[in-house]
């Protein structure tokens, strides 16, 4: 029997992909993961699996959280997603999926 064994990120984790991109030219994109990252890490016992890269337009990151909290840091996500669209307006994308 093939197992398939988890790297980077602790036994019983999920590991999620964060994008954010900024279409405008406020320069926000890194901020803003990062800004979520600490907020989110006050909250979840976080893995960072990939540190945040990218820059003013686009940046990215891979975490883990425990696997009961996979759909409460969605939830989260959403709604600073939300408030920063409410905050600096349209052209902001924000994105989270699975990185399995």
């Amino acid at each position: 029997m093939n197992e398939k064994k988890q790297t980077n990120y602790p036994k019983g984790h999920f590991p999620v992909s964060i994008s954010v991109e900024d279409k405008n030219t406020y320069g926000n994109a890194s901020i803003l993961l990062e800004k979520f990252i600490q907020q989110a890490e006050e909250k979840y016992p976080l893995v960072i699996v990939k540190q945040s890269q990218g820059d003013a337009s686009h940046a990215k990151a891979v975490v883990s959280v425990p696997f009961p909290d996979r759909e409460h840091i969605r939830i989260d996500f959403n709604i600073f997603a939300s408030e920063a669209e409410n905050e600096y307006g349209q052209g902001l994308y924000f994105h989270m999926e699975s990185a399995f």
